[in-house]
Protein backbone atom coordinates (compact mmCIF):
# COMPACT_ATOMS: atom_id res chain seq x y z
CA UNK A 1 0.00 0.00 0.00
CA UNK A 2 1.43 3.28 -1.01
CA UNK A 3 1.87 6.07 1.58
CA UNK A 4 -0.36 8.53 0.07
CA UNK A 5 -3.86 9.57 0.06
CA UNK A 6 -6.67 7.47 -1.47
CA UNK A 7 -10.07 5.05 -1.60
CA UNK A 8 -9.38 1.61 -0.48
CA UNK A 9 -12.22 -1.41 -1.25
CA UNK A 10 -12.45 -4.55 0.88
CA UNK A 11 -13.69 -7.64 -1.88
CA UNK A 12 -15.09 -11.08 -0.95
CA UNK A 13 -14.05 -14.04 -2.62
CA UNK A 14 -16.46 -13.05 -4.86
CA UNK A 15 -15.13 -9.96 -5.50
CA UNK A 16 -17.87 -8.21 -4.51
CA UNK A 17 -17.22 -5.18 -2.16
CA UNK A 18 -18.31 -5.11 1.31
CA UNK A 19 -16.69 -1.76 2.35
CA UNK A 20 -15.30 1.19 0.96
CA UNK A 21 -13.34 3.46 3.19
CA UNK A 22 -11.05 6.79 2.43
CA UNK A 23 -7.68 7.61 4.09
CA UNK A 24 -4.78 10.29 4.13
CA UNK A 25 -2.81 7.61 4.42
CA UNK A 26 -3.83 4.14 2.76
CA UNK A 27 -0.82 2.25 4.14
CA UNK A 28 -1.87 2.69 7.80
CA UNK A 29 -5.33 2.71 7.44
CA UNK A 30 -5.31 -0.49 5.56
CA UNK A 31 -2.80 -2.11 7.65
CA UNK A 32 -5.24 -1.23 11.33
CA UNK A 33 -7.79 -3.37 9.87
CA UNK A 34 -5.30 -6.25 10.17
CA UNK A 35 -3.74 -5.50 13.42
CA UNK A 36 -4.76 -8.17 16.82
CA UNK A 37 -6.57 -5.09 18.90
CA UNK A 38 -8.39 -5.20 22.06
CA UNK A 39 -10.51 -1.91 20.86
CA UNK A 40 -11.40 -3.31 17.94
CA UNK A 41 -15.36 -4.59 17.93
CA UNK A 42 -17.00 -8.02 17.50
CA UNK A 43 -17.94 -6.68 13.80
CA UNK A 44 -15.34 -5.19 12.74
CA UNK A 45 -13.58 -8.62 13.20
CA UNK A 46 -16.62 -10.27 11.51
CA UNK A 47 -15.58 -7.87 8.24
CA UNK A 48 -12.25 -8.49 8.21
CA UNK A 49 -12.91 -12.43 8.61
CA UNK A 50 -14.70 -12.51 5.09
CA UNK A 51 -12.36 -10.30 3.56
CA UNK A 52 -10.07 -12.14 0.32
CA UNK A 53 -8.79 -8.90 -1.53
CA UNK A 54 -7.79 -4.92 -1.38
CA UNK A 55 -8.25 -2.82 -4.10
CA UNK A 56 -7.18 0.82 -3.97
CA UNK A 57 -7.32 4.30 -5.66
CA UNK A 58 -5.04 6.90 -5.18
CA UNK A 59 -6.06 10.56 -5.14
CA UNK A 60 -4.30 13.95 -5.18
CA UNK A 61 -5.34 15.00 -1.69
CA UNK A 62 -8.45 13.73 0.97
CA UNK A 63 -10.66 16.34 -0.30
CA UNK A 64 -10.59 14.15 -3.71
CA UNK A 65 -10.55 10.88 -1.80
CA UNK A 66 -13.72 12.08 -0.07
CA UNK A 67 -15.44 12.51 -3.18
CA UNK A 68 -14.23 9.33 -4.86
CA UNK A 69 -15.55 7.63 -1.63
CA UNK A 70 -18.85 8.97 -2.23
CA UNK A 71 -19.18 8.08 -5.74
CA UNK A 72 -18.03 4.20 -5.08
CA UNK A 73 -20.57 3.93 -2.07
CA UNK A 74 -23.11 5.08 -4.44
CA UNK A 75 -22.08 2.73 -7.23
CA UNK A 76 -21.49 -0.39 -5.33
CA UNK A 77 -23.50 0.32 -2.57
CA UNK A 78 -21.79 -2.27 0.47
CA UNK A 79 -23.10 -3.45 2.73
CA UNK A 80 -20.89 -2.88 5.87
CA UNK A 81 -20.87 0.81 5.04
CA UNK A 82 -23.08 3.20 6.50
CA UNK A 83 -26.75 3.99 4.99
CA UNK A 84 -29.34 5.55 4.80
CA UNK A 85 -32.50 3.22 6.36
CA UNK A 86 -34.92 4.75 3.99
CA UNK A 87 -32.61 5.41 1.04
CA UNK A 88 -35.51 7.62 -1.10
CA UNK A 89 -34.98 10.12 -3.67
CA UNK A 90 -36.06 13.16 -1.52
CA UNK A 91 -38.66 16.23 -3.23
CA UNK A 92 -36.87 19.63 -4.05
CA UNK A 93 -38.31 22.78 -5.25
CA UNK A 94 -37.31 23.56 -8.93
CA UNK A 95 -37.56 27.36 -10.14
CA UNK A 96 -36.89 27.47 -14.09
CA UNK A 97 -34.80 30.77 -14.01
CA UNK A 98 -33.81 29.60 -17.47
CA UNK A 99 -37.16 30.17 -18.86
CA UNK A 100 -38.74 33.50 -19.81
CA UNK A 101 -41.81 32.97 -17.66
CA UNK A 102 -40.40 30.83 -14.71
CA UNK A 103 -42.41 28.47 -13.15
CA UNK A 104 -42.13 26.39 -9.93
CA UNK A 105 -42.40 22.92 -10.06
CA UNK A 106 -41.81 19.22 -7.13
CA UNK A 107 -38.91 17.18 -9.06
CA UNK A 108 -36.85 14.41 -7.23
CA UNK A 109 -33.44 14.95 -8.53
CA UNK A 110 -31.33 17.41 -9.44
CA UNK A 111 -30.47 18.20 -12.84
CA UNK A 112 -27.21 20.21 -14.48
CA UNK A 113 -29.30 22.85 -15.62
CA UNK A 114 -29.53 26.64 -14.66
CA UNK A 115 -32.54 26.02 -12.35
CA UNK A 116 -32.54 26.73 -8.79
CA UNK A 117 -33.11 23.92 -6.45
CA UNK A 118 -34.63 24.32 -2.85
CA UNK A 119 -34.17 20.93 -0.29
CA UNK A 120 -34.05 17.93 -0.33
CA UNK A 121 -37.31 18.66 1.85
CA UNK A 122 -37.61 14.78 4.25
CA UNK A 123 -41.00 16.27 4.93
CA UNK A 124 -42.99 16.18 2.24
CA UNK A 125 -46.37 17.72 4.01
CA UNK A 126 -44.05 20.73 4.90
CA UNK A 127 -42.28 21.09 1.07
CA UNK A 128 -46.17 21.51 -0.11
CA UNK A 129 -46.93 24.33 2.78
CA UNK A 130 -43.94 26.14 1.71
CA UNK A 131 -45.00 25.66 -2.43
CA UNK A 132 -48.56 26.74 -1.15
CA UNK A 133 -47.27 30.33 0.67
CA UNK A 134 -44.63 30.88 -1.52
CA UNK A 135 -46.04 30.53 -4.88
CA UNK A 136 -49.38 31.78 -4.23
CA UNK A 137 -47.92 34.74 -2.07
CA UNK A 138 -45.94 35.85 -4.65
CA UNK A 139 -48.40 34.72 -7.77
CA UNK A 140 -46.05 32.51 -9.52
CA UNK A 141 -47.36 30.16 -12.38
CA UNK A 142 -47.38 25.99 -11.07
CA UNK A 143 -48.29 25.21 -14.83
CA UNK A 144 -46.23 23.21 -17.67
CA UNK A 145 -47.37 25.98 -20.12
CA UNK A 146 -44.55 26.38 -22.54
CA UNK A 147 -44.66 30.55 -22.34
CA UNK A 148 -44.06 32.71 -24.16
CA UNK A 149 -45.60 30.51 -27.65
CA UNK A 150 -47.89 28.49 -25.11
CA UNK A 151 -50.62 31.61 -24.05
CA UNK A 152 -54.25 30.65 -23.65
CA UNK A 153 -57.31 33.23 -23.84
CA UNK A 154 -58.31 32.93 -20.36
CA UNK A 155 -56.36 32.69 -17.57
CA UNK A 156 -57.15 29.23 -15.32
CA UNK A 157 -58.69 29.16 -11.69
CA UNK A 158 -55.66 30.05 -9.69
CA UNK A 159 -55.43 33.55 -11.26
CA UNK A 160 -59.13 33.79 -10.26
CA UNK A 161 -58.43 33.08 -6.57
CA UNK A 162 -55.11 34.91 -6.27
CA UNK A 163 -52.61 32.16 -6.64
CA UNK A 164 -50.85 33.23 -10.09
CA UNK A 165 -50.49 36.42 -12.00
CA UNK A 166 -51.58 34.54 -15.53
CA UNK A 167 -47.99 35.52 -17.67
CA UNK A 168 -50.27 33.38 -20.15
CA UNK A 169 -52.68 35.85 -20.88
CA UNK A 170 -50.28 38.85 -20.98
CA UNK A 171 -52.30 39.73 -17.74
CA UNK A 172 -48.16 40.88 -16.35
CA UNK A 173 -44.73 41.55 -18.16
CA UNK A 174 -42.07 39.42 -18.74
CA UNK A 175 -39.73 42.24 -16.56
CA UNK A 176 -42.40 42.56 -13.51
CA UNK A 177 -42.97 38.50 -13.41
CA UNK A 178 -39.26 37.94 -13.22
CA UNK A 179 -38.91 40.57 -10.33
CA UNK A 180 -41.54 38.48 -8.58
CA UNK A 181 -39.73 35.46 -9.00
CA UNK A 182 -36.45 36.89 -7.57
CA UNK A 183 -38.50 37.83 -4.51
CA UNK A 184 -39.52 34.63 -4.18
CA UNK A 185 -35.90 33.13 -4.47
CA UNK A 186 -34.68 35.47 -1.90
CA UNK A 187 -37.24 34.56 0.30
CA UNK A 188 -36.68 30.72 -0.09
CA UNK A 189 -32.80 31.19 0.50
CA UNK A 190 -34.14 33.50 3.80
CA UNK A 191 -33.59 37.49 2.93
CA UNK A 192 -37.26 37.68 4.38
CA UNK A 193 -36.68 41.32 6.08
CA UNK A 194 -34.82 42.59 3.35
CA UNK A 195 -38.16 42.24 0.70
CA UNK A 196 -40.23 43.51 3.86
CA UNK A 197 -38.03 46.75 3.52
CA UNK A 198 -38.51 46.78 -0.08
CA UNK A 199 -42.13 45.85 -0.37
CA UNK A 200 -42.99 48.76 2.74
CA UNK A 201 -41.55 51.35 0.79
CA UNK A 202 -43.43 50.65 -2.54
CA UNK A 203 -46.69 50.55 -0.75
CA UNK A 204 -46.03 53.88 0.41
CA UNK A 205 -45.15 55.10 -2.91
CA UNK A 206 -48.29 53.67 -4.40
CA UNK A 207 -50.12 55.30 -2.10
CA UNK A 208 -48.47 58.45 -2.40
CA UNK A 209 -49.45 58.01 -6.46
CA UNK A 210 -52.78 57.91 -5.40
CA UNK A 211 -52.38 54.28 -6.85
CA UNK A 212 -55.00 52.65 -3.80
CA UNK A 213 -55.20 49.34 -5.33
CA UNK A 214 -51.82 48.21 -5.99
CA UNK A 215 -51.04 49.49 -2.55
CA UNK A 216 -53.69 47.40 -1.46
CA UNK A 217 -52.29 44.22 -3.09
CA UNK A 218 -48.60 44.77 -1.97
CA UNK A 219 -50.05 45.17 1.72
CA UNK A 220 -51.83 42.08 1.79
CA UNK A 221 -48.25 40.13 0.57
CA UNK A 222 -47.01 42.07 3.57
CA UNK A 223 -48.99 40.92 6.29
CA UNK A 224 -48.54 37.22 4.56
CA UNK A 225 -44.68 37.71 4.88
CA UNK A 226 -45.20 39.18 8.33
CA UNK A 227 -47.45 35.77 9.33
CA UNK A 228 -44.87 33.44 8.02
CA UNK A 229 -41.82 35.48 9.03
CA UNK A 230 -42.85 35.35 12.89
CA UNK A 231 -43.24 31.82 12.80
CA UNK A 232 -39.46 31.20 12.64
CA UNK A 233 -38.07 30.14 16.45
CA UNK A 234 -34.59 32.66 16.59
CA UNK A 235 -31.70 31.31 17.47
CA UNK A 236 -29.81 32.79 20.16
CA UNK A 237 -26.21 33.62 19.70
CA UNK A 238 -26.83 32.96 15.63
CA UNK A 239 -27.58 35.95 13.21
CA UNK A 240 -27.09 34.78 9.76
CA UNK A 241 -27.29 31.55 7.88
CA UNK A 242 -26.13 28.58 8.67
CA UNK A 243 -27.20 24.97 9.03
CA UNK A 244 -27.11 23.30 12.47
CA UNK A 245 -26.18 19.48 12.47
CA UNK A 246 -26.68 17.09 14.48
CA UNK A 247 -26.06 13.40 15.49
CA UNK A 248 -27.58 11.06 18.17
CA UNK A 249 -26.54 7.06 17.61
CA UNK A 250 -27.57 3.75 19.78
CA UNK A 251 -25.49 0.62 18.78
CA UNK A 252 -26.02 -0.09 14.79
CA UNK A 253 -28.71 3.16 13.88
CA UNK A 254 -28.10 6.74 14.28
CA UNK A 255 -31.03 9.94 13.95
CA UNK A 256 -28.96 12.96 11.67
CA UNK A 257 -30.84 16.27 12.06
CA UNK A 258 -30.32 19.46 9.76
CA UNK A 259 -31.47 22.47 11.36
CA UNK A 260 -31.30 25.05 8.41
CA UNK A 261 -31.30 28.80 10.26
CA UNK A 262 -31.61 30.98 7.52
CA UNK A 263 -31.61 35.26 8.92
CA UNK A 264 -31.40 33.79 12.78
CA UNK A 265 -33.97 32.08 12.30
CA UNK A 266 -34.82 28.63 11.95
CA UNK A 267 -36.79 27.89 8.81
CA UNK A 268 -36.37 24.02 8.30
CA UNK A 269 -35.73 21.05 9.80
CA UNK A 270 -35.02 17.75 7.97
CA UNK A 271 -33.95 14.59 9.42
CA UNK A 272 -32.69 11.00 8.61
CA UNK A 273 -32.48 7.85 9.72
CA UNK A 274 -28.59 5.90 9.26
CA UNK A 275 -27.68 2.26 9.95
CA UNK A 276 -24.62 0.77 10.17
CA UNK A 277 -23.26 -3.02 11.01
CA UNK A 278 -20.03 -2.10 12.05
CA UNK A 279 -21.53 0.36 15.05
CA UNK A 280 -19.27 2.77 14.20
CA UNK A 281 -18.30 6.46 16.13
CA UNK A 282 -20.56 9.48 15.98
CA UNK A 283 -17.77 10.86 13.54
CA UNK A 284 -18.45 8.27 10.71
CA UNK A 285 -22.10 8.81 11.23
CA UNK A 286 -21.58 12.60 11.07
CA UNK A 287 -19.34 11.70 8.06
CA UNK A 288 -22.32 10.32 6.29
CA UNK A 289 -24.53 12.75 7.34
CA UNK A 290 -22.57 15.90 5.76
CA UNK A 291 -21.99 13.40 2.59
CA UNK A 292 -25.41 11.97 1.90
CA UNK A 293 -27.24 15.53 2.57
CA UNK A 294 -25.18 18.03 1.29
CA UNK A 295 -24.39 16.00 -2.12
CA UNK A 296 -28.12 16.14 -2.64
CA UNK A 297 -28.59 19.99 -0.91
CA UNK A 298 -30.13 22.23 -3.74
CA UNK A 299 -28.42 25.22 -1.45
CA UNK A 300 -25.49 25.26 1.43
CA UNK A 301 -24.91 27.59 3.44
CA UNK A 302 -21.41 29.72 4.35
CA UNK A 303 -21.39 28.29 7.57
CA UNK A 304 -22.00 24.63 9.07
CA UNK A 305 -22.18 24.05 12.58
CA UNK A 306 -21.91 20.36 13.24
CA UNK A 307 -22.51 18.51 16.81
CA UNK A 308 -19.02 16.31 17.40
CA UNK A 309 -15.75 16.66 16.35
CA UNK A 310 -14.88 16.30 12.69
CA UNK A 311 -11.74 14.46 11.43
CA UNK A 312 -10.12 16.04 8.63
CA UNK A 313 -12.36 19.36 8.76
CA UNK A 314 -10.04 20.36 5.80
CA UNK A 315 -11.12 17.89 3.49
CA UNK A 316 -14.86 18.56 4.22
CA UNK A 317 -14.23 21.95 3.88
CA UNK A 318 -12.88 21.86 0.69
CA UNK A 319 -15.56 19.00 -0.95
CA UNK A 320 -18.37 21.29 0.82
CA UNK A 321 -16.65 24.64 -0.94
CA UNK A 322 -16.59 23.08 -4.14
CA UNK A 323 -20.34 21.71 -3.85
CA UNK A 324 -21.67 25.57 -3.20
CA UNK A 325 -19.19 27.08 -5.47
CA UNK A 326 -17.92 29.67 -2.56
CA UNK A 327 -16.22 28.77 0.70
CA UNK A 328 -17.56 26.68 3.51
CA UNK A 329 -16.42 26.68 7.19
CA UNK A 330 -17.05 23.57 8.90
CA UNK A 331 -17.17 24.19 13.14
CA UNK A 332 -17.39 22.06 16.19
CA UNK A 333 -18.28 24.44 18.45
CA UNK A 334 -17.24 23.65 22.25
CA UNK A 335 -18.96 26.53 24.25
CA UNK A 336 -21.26 29.66 24.37
CA UNK A 337 -24.39 30.51 22.23
CA UNK A 338 -23.45 28.54 19.40
CA UNK A 339 -23.05 25.67 21.47
CA UNK A 340 -25.84 25.44 22.76
CA UNK A 341 -27.50 26.08 19.03
CA UNK A 342 -25.87 23.10 17.90
CA UNK A 343 -26.77 21.65 20.53
CA UNK A 344 -30.67 22.24 19.76
CA UNK A 345 -29.99 19.98 16.64
CA UNK A 346 -28.25 17.07 18.59
CA UNK A 347 -31.68 17.01 21.48
CA UNK A 348 -33.93 16.61 18.08
CA UNK A 349 -31.83 13.74 16.71
CA UNK A 350 -32.01 12.32 19.90
CA UNK A 351 -35.87 12.65 20.20
CA UNK A 352 -35.85 11.17 15.97
CA UNK A 353 -34.01 8.13 17.40
CA UNK A 354 -36.25 7.53 20.38
CA UNK A 355 -39.18 8.20 17.66
CA UNK A 356 -37.88 5.45 15.73
CA UNK A 357 -36.96 2.67 17.87
CA UNK A 358 -41.07 3.09 19.34
CA UNK A 359 -41.96 2.99 15.57
CA UNK A 360 -39.64 -0.17 15.16
CA UNK A 361 -41.28 -1.27 18.55
CA UNK A 362 -44.67 -0.71 17.36
CA UNK A 363 -43.86 -2.96 14.05
CA UNK A 364 -42.08 -5.82 15.76
CA UNK A 365 -44.27 -6.41 18.80
CA UNK A 366 -47.67 -5.07 17.34
CA UNK A 367 -47.57 -2.26 20.09
CA UNK A 368 -49.89 1.11 18.82
CA UNK A 369 -49.83 4.55 19.72
CA UNK A 370 -52.59 4.18 22.04
CA UNK A 371 -50.52 1.27 23.70
CA UNK A 372 -47.38 3.60 24.67
CA UNK A 373 -49.75 6.76 25.28
CA UNK A 374 -51.19 4.00 28.12
CA UNK A 375 -47.64 3.62 29.58
CA UNK A 376 -46.85 7.01 29.42
CA UNK A 377 -50.50 8.15 31.39
CA UNK A 378 -50.51 5.44 33.63
CA UNK A 379 -46.79 5.44 34.57
CA UNK A 380 -46.48 1.51 33.71
CA UNK A 381 -42.91 -0.32 33.52
CA UNK A 382 -43.80 -1.58 30.35
CA UNK A 383 -45.59 -0.98 27.13
CA UNK A 384 -49.06 -2.88 27.24
CA UNK A 385 -49.09 -4.89 23.97
CA UNK A 386 -51.18 -7.69 25.46
CA UNK A 387 -54.21 -6.49 27.62
CA UNK A 388 -56.38 -8.76 29.77
CA UNK A 389 -60.26 -7.33 30.72
CA UNK A 390 -62.68 -9.37 32.99
CA UNK A 391 -66.02 -8.55 33.64
CA UNK A 392 -68.94 -9.82 36.17
CA UNK A 393 -72.56 -9.95 35.07
CA UNK A 394 -75.41 -11.07 36.81
CA UNK A 395 -79.45 -10.68 36.78
CA UNK A 396 -81.10 -10.14 39.74
CA UNK A 397 -78.65 -12.22 41.68
CA UNK A 398 -79.03 -14.88 39.74
CA UNK A 399 -77.21 -16.94 36.70
CA UNK A 400 -73.70 -14.87 38.09
CA UNK A 401 -71.56 -14.78 35.14
CA UNK A 402 -68.01 -13.62 34.41
CA UNK A 403 -66.05 -12.94 31.19
CA UNK A 404 -62.08 -12.39 29.88
CA UNK A 405 -61.61 -10.92 26.69
CA UNK A 406 -57.65 -10.49 25.45
CA UNK A 407 -56.12 -7.63 23.33
CA UNK A 408 -52.91 -7.73 21.65
CA UNK A 409 -51.73 -4.94 19.76
CA UNK A 410 -54.95 -2.71 20.43
CA UNK A 411 -57.28 -5.37 18.25
CA UNK A 412 -59.19 -8.28 20.34
CA UNK A 413 -57.96 -12.25 19.92
CA UNK A 414 -60.65 -14.00 20.44
CA UNK A 415 -59.29 -17.57 20.70
CA UNK A 416 -58.11 -15.87 24.56
CA UNK A 417 -61.55 -15.16 25.32
CA UNK A 418 -62.88 -16.87 27.99
CA UNK A 419 -66.15 -17.23 29.85
CA UNK A 420 -67.14 -18.57 33.55
CA UNK A 421 -70.07 -19.26 35.41
CA UNK A 422 -69.70 -18.76 39.30
CA UNK A 423 -69.79 -21.55 41.47
CA UNK A 424 -68.77 -20.42 44.98
CA UNK A 425 -70.40 -17.03 45.34
CA UNK A 426 -74.25 -16.81 46.32
CA UNK A 427 -76.11 -14.27 45.58
CA UNK A 428 -74.86 -10.27 44.91
CA UNK A 429 -71.61 -10.07 45.40
CA UNK A 430 -68.82 -8.40 42.27
CA UNK A 431 -65.57 -8.53 44.71
CA UNK A 432 -66.12 -12.19 45.63
CA UNK A 433 -67.32 -13.22 42.24
CA UNK A 434 -64.02 -10.97 40.96
CA UNK A 435 -61.60 -12.88 42.96
CA UNK A 436 -63.37 -16.32 42.24
CA UNK A 437 -63.11 -15.52 38.57
CA UNK A 438 -59.08 -14.53 38.69
CA UNK A 439 -58.41 -17.60 41.27
CA UNK A 440 -59.40 -19.95 38.60
CA UNK A 441 -58.04 -18.62 35.14
CA UNK A 442 -54.71 -17.17 37.10
CA UNK A 443 -54.12 -20.93 38.72
CA UNK A 444 -54.86 -22.48 35.68
CA UNK A 445 -52.49 -20.28 33.60
CA UNK A 446 -49.38 -21.40 35.85
CA UNK A 447 -50.36 -25.14 35.83
CA UNK A 448 -49.78 -25.07 31.83
CA UNK A 449 -46.60 -22.58 32.61
CA UNK A 450 -48.38 -19.29 31.12
CA UNK A 451 -47.79 -15.59 32.05
CA UNK A 452 -50.62 -12.93 32.36
CA UNK A 453 -51.23 -10.30 29.59
CA UNK A 454 -48.85 -6.83 29.94
CA UNK A 455 -51.66 -5.14 31.88
CA UNK A 456 -54.37 -6.75 33.84
CA UNK A 457 -57.75 -4.57 33.62
CA UNK A 458 -60.85 -5.28 36.34
CA UNK A 459 -64.45 -3.43 35.45
CA UNK A 460 -64.86 -1.69 38.49
CA UNK A 461 -63.45 0.52 41.03
CA UNK A 462 -61.09 0.51 44.23
CA UNK A 463 -63.30 -2.92 45.35
CA UNK A 464 -62.73 -4.99 42.30
CA UNK A 465 -58.94 -3.85 42.62
CA UNK A 466 -58.34 -4.67 45.87
CA UNK A 467 -60.04 -8.25 45.43
CA UNK A 468 -57.76 -8.89 42.28
CA UNK A 469 -54.79 -7.74 43.69
CA UNK A 470 -55.11 -10.27 46.84
CA UNK A 471 -55.31 -12.95 44.23
CA UNK A 472 -52.62 -12.09 42.59
CA UNK A 473 -50.67 -11.46 45.63
CA UNK A 474 -51.58 -15.30 46.50
CA UNK A 475 -50.72 -16.84 43.58
CA UNK A 476 -47.25 -14.80 43.75
CA UNK A 477 -47.97 -13.11 40.64
CA UNK A 478 -46.56 -9.59 42.66
CA UNK A 479 -45.19 -7.80 39.09
CA UNK A 480 -48.45 -7.78 37.49
CA UNK A 481 -49.67 -4.49 36.12
CA UNK A 482 -53.13 -3.98 37.50
CA UNK A 483 -56.03 -1.48 37.14
CA UNK A 484 -59.66 -0.78 37.86
CA UNK A 485 -61.94 1.12 35.29
CA UNK A 486 -65.15 2.39 36.99
CA UNK A 487 -67.96 2.16 34.37
CA UNK A 488 -69.92 5.88 34.91
CA UNK A 489 -67.01 8.16 35.81
CA UNK A 490 -64.29 6.38 33.64
CA UNK A 491 -61.64 6.53 36.25
CA UNK A 492 -59.06 4.86 36.30
CA UNK A 493 -57.39 3.01 39.76
CA UNK A 494 -54.70 1.71 40.36
CA UNK A 495 -53.65 0.86 43.92
CA UNK A 496 -51.95 4.32 45.03
CA UNK A 497 -53.96 6.84 43.10
CA UNK A 498 -56.82 7.32 41.02
CA UNK A 499 -56.36 9.05 36.98
CA UNK A 500 -58.79 10.73 34.86
CA UNK A 501 -57.56 10.42 31.34
CA UNK A 502 -57.91 13.50 29.00
CA UNK A 503 -61.27 13.10 27.09
CA UNK A 504 -61.13 11.63 23.67
CA UNK A 505 -57.09 10.49 24.28
CA UNK A 506 -56.32 7.39 22.25
CA UNK A 507 -55.03 5.98 25.96
CA UNK A 508 -59.08 6.33 26.93
CA UNK A 509 -60.47 5.12 23.96
CA UNK A 510 -58.51 1.64 23.93
CA UNK A 511 -59.56 1.19 27.65
CA UNK A 512 -63.26 2.02 26.71
CA UNK A 513 -63.33 -0.62 23.89
CA UNK A 514 -61.41 -3.37 25.55
CA UNK A 515 -63.74 -2.95 29.00
CA UNK A 516 -66.86 -2.89 26.41
CA UNK A 517 -65.95 -5.72 24.76
CA UNK A 518 -65.44 -7.18 28.37
CA UNK A 519 -69.22 -6.43 28.76
CA UNK A 520 -70.48 -7.11 25.60
CA UNK A 521 -68.96 -10.60 26.05
CA UNK A 522 -70.11 -11.08 29.83
CA UNK A 523 -73.76 -9.87 28.70
CA UNK A 524 -74.21 -12.31 25.98
CA UNK A 525 -72.83 -15.44 28.00
CA UNK A 526 -75.79 -14.37 30.35
CA UNK A 527 -78.56 -14.16 27.88
CA UNK A 528 -77.28 -17.24 26.98
CA UNK A 529 -77.74 -19.21 29.94
CA UNK A 530 -80.88 -17.41 30.42
CA UNK A 531 -82.13 -18.57 27.48
CA UNK A 532 -81.74 -22.15 27.75
CA UNK A 533 -83.19 -22.22 31.24
CA UNK A 534 -86.74 -21.00 30.33
CA UNK A 535 -86.95 -22.82 27.09
CA UNK A 536 -85.19 -25.92 28.85
CA UNK A 537 -88.02 -29.38 28.41
CA UNK A 538 -87.73 -33.37 28.76
CA UNK A 539 -87.30 -33.56 25.26
CA UNK A 540 -83.74 -31.98 25.45
CA UNK A 541 -83.07 -35.40 26.52
CA UNK A 542 -84.43 -37.62 23.83
CA UNK A 543 -81.35 -38.34 21.43
CA UNK A 544 -81.69 -36.82 17.63
CA UNK A 545 -84.04 -34.45 19.00
CA UNK A 546 -82.87 -30.86 18.74
CA UNK A 547 -83.88 -27.24 19.42
CA UNK A 548 -85.92 -27.20 15.63
CA UNK A 549 -87.10 -30.67 16.34
CA UNK A 550 -88.40 -29.70 19.69
CA UNK A 551 -90.09 -26.44 18.56
CA UNK A 552 -92.02 -28.23 16.16
CA UNK A 553 -93.46 -30.90 18.55
CA UNK A 554 -94.26 -27.95 21.39
CA UNK A 555 -95.94 -25.74 18.55
CA UNK A 556 -98.38 -29.13 17.38
CA UNK A 557 -99.37 -30.46 20.54
CA UNK A 558 -98.42 -27.81 23.28
CA UNK A 559 -97.07 -29.32 25.93
CA UNK A 560 -94.22 -32.41 26.53
CA UNK A 561 -97.18 -34.06 28.44
CA UNK A 562 -99.15 -34.28 24.99
CA UNK A 563 -96.46 -35.07 22.91
CA UNK A 564 -96.00 -38.41 25.48
CA UNK A 565 -100.07 -39.12 24.57
CA UNK A 566 -99.66 -38.79 21.01
CA UNK A 567 -99.69 -41.74 18.60
CA UNK A 568 -96.90 -42.77 15.98
CA UNK A 569 -99.23 -41.07 13.17
CA UNK A 570 -100.00 -38.05 14.95
CA UNK A 571 -96.16 -37.59 15.66
CA UNK A 572 -95.24 -38.48 12.05
CA UNK A 573 -97.28 -35.71 10.81
CA UNK A 574 -95.22 -32.87 12.95
CA UNK A 575 -92.71 -31.16 10.17
CA UNK A 576 -88.98 -32.39 10.51
CA UNK A 577 -89.88 -35.28 12.46
CA UNK A 578 -89.03 -38.65 10.42
CA UNK A 579 -90.02 -42.35 11.03
CA UNK A 580 -86.51 -42.80 13.01
CA UNK A 581 -87.58 -39.63 15.44
CA UNK A 582 -90.65 -41.16 15.87
CA UNK A 583 -89.16 -44.22 17.52
CA UNK A 584 -87.06 -42.24 19.54
CA UNK A 585 -89.95 -40.60 21.27
CA UNK A 586 -91.67 -43.67 21.60
CA UNK A 587 -88.57 -45.28 23.09
CA UNK A 588 -87.81 -43.17 25.41
CA UNK A 589 -91.42 -42.21 27.05
CA UNK A 590 -92.07 -46.05 26.93
CA UNK A 591 -89.03 -46.73 28.72
CA UNK A 592 -90.00 -43.51 31.67
CA UNK A 593 -93.39 -45.41 31.88
CA UNK A 594 -91.60 -48.89 32.63
CA UNK A 595 -89.40 -47.22 35.57
CA UNK A 596 -92.59 -45.64 37.00
CA UNK A 597 -93.66 -48.78 37.32
CA UNK A 598 -90.64 -50.28 39.17
CA UNK A 599 -91.67 -50.39 42.82
CA UNK A 600 -88.97 -48.47 45.05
Amino acid sequence: MPSAPGVYLHLDQAGKVLYVGKAKRLDQRVRSYFQVSRERDAKTDALVRRVRDIDYIVTDSASDALVLENQLIKEYRPQYNIRLKDDKQYPYLRISTDEPFPRVTVVRNIAADPARYFGPYTDVAAMRETLKFAAGAFRIRTCHLDLPDGTVARPCLDYQIGRCSAPCTDYITQEDYRASVQRMVRFLEGAELEILDELRTEMQEHAAGRRYEEAGEIRDLIRKLEKTTSRGRPVSGVSGDCDLCGVAREGEDAACVVLRVRGGKIRTSDHFLLTDKLESDLEAFLGQLLREYYSRAGEIPGEILVSHPLGDTKAWEAWLSERRGKKVKLKHPLRGARREAVELAHTNAAFRLREAGLHEQVRARKVTPADIQLQEELQLHTVPETIECFDISNFQGKETVASLVYFRGGKPLKSRYRRFRIKTVQGVDDFASMAEVLERYYRRLQDRGEEPADLVVVDGGAGQLSAARGVLTRLGLHSVQLIGLAKREETVYQEDRTIDLPRACEAQRLLQRVRDEAHRFAITYHRLLRDQRTTHSELDLIPGIGRMKKLALLHRFGSVEQVRRASPDDLKEVRGINQHDVLRIREYFSRGETDAEEPR
